[in-house]
C-alpha cells in the first residue's frame, strides 16, 4: 500500500468518548438481550423473507390509499357542514 491510500485520522477526545459511548451502548444492548458477547447476537438473529416485508409494504399502501378516500369523504361531509352552517348564520341575522 503507497501512503496515498493510507487514511490518518487524528483521535481528539470528543471523537474518543464518541467512540467509547457507540461501544458502551452497543455492550449494554448485548447485556440486555441476554448475550454475553456482542458477536452471540448474529448467531441468533433469524432472517425473514422478503416476501413478508413485501406484504406489509403492500398493506401500508392500501391503508394509505383508504385513508386518502377516507379524508376526500370526510371533506367533502364537512363542506356541506360548513354551507349549512352559513346559511344558519345568515338566516338568523336576517331573522334578528
Amino acid at each position: 500500500m503507497s501512503k496515498k491510500n493510507k487514511k490518518i485520522v487524528e483521535i481528539t477526545p470528543s471523537l474518543l468518548r464518541k467512540m467509547i459511548s457507540e461501544e458502551k451502548s452497543r455492550l449494554n444492548e448485548t447485556l440486555e438481550m441476554g448475550f454475553s458477547h456482542p458477536s452471540d447476537v448474529a448467531k441468533k438473529t433469524r432472517e425473514v423473507d422478503a416476501d413478508k416485508y413485501a406484504d406489509t409494504l403492500e398493506n401500508c399502501c392500501n391503508w394509505y390509499q383508504m385513508c386518502k378516500l377516507q379524508e376526500a369523504k370526510l371533506t367533502k361531509q364537512l363542506q356541506i357542514v360548513k354551507e349549512a352552517k352559513k346559511r344558519l348564520k345568515r338566516k338568523i341575522l336576517k331573522n334578528i
